[in-house]
């Protein structure tokens, strides 16, 4: 089984894997082939449900939200929320825009790295994931991924002598 390109889109957004991100070919390659060979309805019912959860904690992770009806900016994220029962029922919601914009993007990664899990990949939304790109750029090649066949053709090796 396989993604369709929507949900292809989709993992490689949360996964933090763009074409212009200088991803390491390799585990661009890693990410389709794992997008490409989904074994059986039990995987790809599970991994629907990590893309949805995702978008939805992606949204969520916003401390402003925009009302679709008024297009005016809503406050979204509580950093603490009590809920008091008793003789009168009462909620008390605080709001520190920086503890819940912390808390909103850590569920959001924890997301992430659920899907990441299930397709067996790397997430490069964590920082210390993205850390090692830079050490691993360049230095593989793989035919699946689009784009020029060969860095050393023969153009490139005329260049070189031409030059000397």
């Amino acid at each position: 089984m396989e993604l369709d390109n929507l949900l292809k889109s989709k993992v490689r957004f949360h996964l933090g894997i763009n074409s212009g991100s200088q991803i390491p070919a390799g585990d661009r390659a890693r990410v389709e082939e794992a997008m490409a060979l989904i074994p059986d309805n039990l995987w790809y019912a599970q991994i629907i449900n990590h893309i949805t959860r995702c978008d939805y904690t992606f949204q969520k992770s916003a401390y402003y939200e925009i009302d679709p009806t008024t297009g005016q900016f809503n406050t979204a994220a509580t950093s603490r929320l009590e809920q008091i029962a008793g003789d009168v029922q009462r909620t008390i919601a605080t709001t520190d825009p920086l503890k819940a914009d912390e808390y909103s993007w850590e569920l959001y990664l924890r997301e992430v790295d659920r899907l990441a899990e299930t397709l067996y990949v790397a997430n490069y939304r964590r920082p210390e994931v993205r850390r090692y790109m830079f050490d691993r750029s360049g230095s593989e090649f793989i035919m699946a991924i689009p784009g020029p066949a060969d860095t050393a053709v023969g153009t490139r090796m005329m260049l070189n002598t031409m030059w000397r």
